[in-house]
């Protein structure tokens, strides 16, 4: 049975495996992602039996969570096992809309294969697409909503929180919702609809 429980930091089994699942673009220090678990972040490590099974780390503030990396141990992936801690995730962040980001379908790019089939395996498990690209950590990404529907704005202004909170820019949480100020030009660079 698949049970779940939050780490306060990062783990060495669920640094191995993201280190084996993101791209270099997509990845950032560990210390980046310890920083923002101890400011608004969770990670999430799922197992079945003592079995380490996978991890969802994400960034929750003001009733949006921003699930920033889902992964699972290869030897399991195509057993229902990602299915369910989709469900679990929902489950525990109960009242937040919650989105993810993905690869852009570009098909000029080498992985373009792999790209569609994480956004099909996100469909089939009740994700949706926003239709909007965000930039993050200077890589444009693709938008899902796991839960729940978010604007535009609400995606980029969560992006842009998580990432001042992971580069040191903020310290801790000091307001009840997303207040980055971000001036149209800045919107417009993490905005494309």
């Amino acid at each position: 049975m698949l049970s779940c429980a939050d780490e306060p930091k990062v783990t060495d089994g669920v640094w191995d495996l993201y280190m084996g699942s993101f791209t270099d673009p997509e990845r950032i220090p560990r210390e980046n992602l310890d920083r923002a678990l101890s400011s608004g972040g969770f990670l999430h490590v799922f197992r079945d039996g003592g079995d380490f099974i996978g991890f969802a780390y994400g960034f929750s503030h003001s009733g949006i969570a921003f699930l920033v990396y889902f992964a699972t141990v290869p030897e399991v992936r195509g057993r229902g096992y990602g299915m369910e801690m989709l469900a679990l995730l929902r489950s525990m962040h109960p009242g937040e809309r919650i989105f993810l980001v993905t690869e852009m379908c570009d098909e000029s790019a080498d992985d373009y294969a792999m790209r569609i089939r994480r956004q099909d395996y996100y469909l089939r498990n009740g994700c949706s697409r926003t239709g909007c690209t965000v930039v993050t950590d200077g890589v444009v990404m693709d938008t899902m909503a796991v839960q729940g529907e978010l604007t535009p704005k609400e995606m980029a202004d969560a992006v842009e929180y998580y990432e001042d909170v992971h580069n040191g820019r903020l310290r801790a949480l000091a307001h009840s919702h997303f207040t980055k100020s971000m001036d149209p030009l800045s919107i417009g660079d993490a905005i494309q609809t």
